[in-house]
């Protein structure tokens, strides 16, 4: 699911915590138990999901800057080795492969592997970031 979906699910779920939330307030101070209680109650069923669709919105917008900055960084290289691009996100030589490939399959970056494992940069590319 992509960042734009769990952004609405975040909204309206803490949205409607927040609505219960309020009528919880009013039915504790009217003295109806019961009612603020069952409110109370769907603020902790609306809220709990809420959260972690907030959580996720900023796990996949980190995601999203890492991958341009790996794709950026082979883009700019022409000819990248892995061991090169590890270096730089510091992390080992095959997550460095596999976040490029991502960056590639996800539009961050343009090229192919040569056959000794190198990122080489397609000539003329549009990726992701340039729109």
């Amino acid at each position: 699911m992509n960042r734009s979906w769990y952004t609405v699910l975040a909204t309206l779920s803490l949205s409607m915590a927040s609505t219960a939330a309020i009528l919880a307030a009013v039915g504790g101070l009217l003295g109806q138990t019961l009612a603020a209680s069952a409110s109370l109650l769907c603020a902790g069923v609306f809220g709990v999901p809420g959260i972690y669709f907030l959580g996720q919105v900023r796990r996949l917008a980190a995601r999203d800057v890492a991958l341009a900055h790996a794709g950026r960084f082979a883009q700019r290289h022409r000819v990248l080795d892995m061991a090169d691009l590890a270096s730089e996100l510091h992390v080992s030589r095959e997550d460095a492969e596999r976040i490029l490939r991502t960056a590639i399959r996800e539009g961050y970056a343009s090229g192919t592997f040569d056959d000794r494992g190198r990122f080489v940069a397609a000539e003329s590319h549009a990726t992701k970031e340039d729109g």
